[in-house]
């Protein structure tokens, strides 16, 4: 089954929302280069706000890992 993710807002300033049909596990920021820049653990959440206030404006690489440790991958632009 693949799993529903969205971000929101594509264009985002200080928050970034994370929603998946599945129980979301880990998330992971990158940016273009694959470097690590914010991660957290999601809880088992649906639902997620994650703080990006103190990323630098660029196009970022969401991944999120599921509970059932299946990987999805998304991009957003901070602006």
């Amino acid at each position: 089954m693949d799993s529903n993710l969205t971000l929101y807002p594509i264009s985002t300033g200080n928050e970034l929302n994370v929603f998946s049909d599945e129980p979301i596990k880990h998330i992971k920021i990158m940016d273009m280069a694959g470097n690590l820049v914010n991660e957290c653990s999601a809880h088992a959440s649906t639902q997620n706000t994650i703080d990006i206030r103190h990323l630098p404006n660029a196009t970022y690489i969401v991944e999120v890992q599921f509970d059932n440790n299946r990987l999805k991958r998304s991009v957003f632009v901070k602006t």
